[in-house]
């Protein structure tokens, strides 16, 4: 995560100047930048399996055959499939499945968002200002997708069919400062 927050070096006793004109000091100064970037892998996929050991146990796993259930490529093009589901079955009655709590090399869709906002601050009077603000969440409206159904005697598993976050939010504000 990453958050930065920028004045623009514009306006009356900034680096650039505009004390000489009241107009450009009032056009040009007083801007501020803002953002929040996000960058995290996915989180490890538990599976799941119904249960056969006739234990009460509170879940089951499911068996692997040996194979990696990874696939590759982009998480749009594997909606339908997410990771290979063949590699994955019920394990027999009475029995535990052989597989980990979590999948060693198969993950949930990673995030990458950008959160970004301007705001302009004008002076009304000695020890007020109002700040106009423009805010943008998920500024570049990049999806997350929802995690892909994990027990292994759904007929959709492996599946993705919802989205993790919401879509581009914009949002425009005015604040009093006193």
């Amino acid at each position: 995560m990453l958050s930065a927050i920028y004045d623009l070096p514009v306006g009356r006793g900034r680096a650039l100047d505009t004390s000489g004109s009241r107009f450009a000091s009032l056009l040009f100064g007083g801007w501020q930048i803002n953002g929040i970037v996000i960058f995290q892998s996915g989180l490890p996929i538990e599976l799941s399996a119904s249960n056969t050991s006739g234990i009460f146990a509170a879940r089951t796993q499911p068996n692997n055959n040996g194979r990696s259930g990874r696939n590759t490529g982009r998480v749009q093009d594997r909606l339908d499939a997410y990771f290979d589901t063949s590699v994955f079955t019920q394990p027999a009655a009475f029995t535990f499945g052989n597989l980990a709590r979590f999948l060693p090399d198969v993950r949930n869709d990673r995030i990458r968002n950008w959160d970004l906002s301007l705001f302009k601050l004008f002076p009304v009077a000695e020890g007020a200002t109002v700040q106009f603000r423009a805010e943008f969440f998920n500024a570049f409206n990049t999806p997350r997708f929802g995690n892909p159904n994990n027990s292994v005697t759904s007929p959709a598993f492996g599946v993705i069919n919802s989205q993790a976050n919401a879509p581009r939010q914009i949002q425009f504000a005015l604040k009093f400062l006193f």
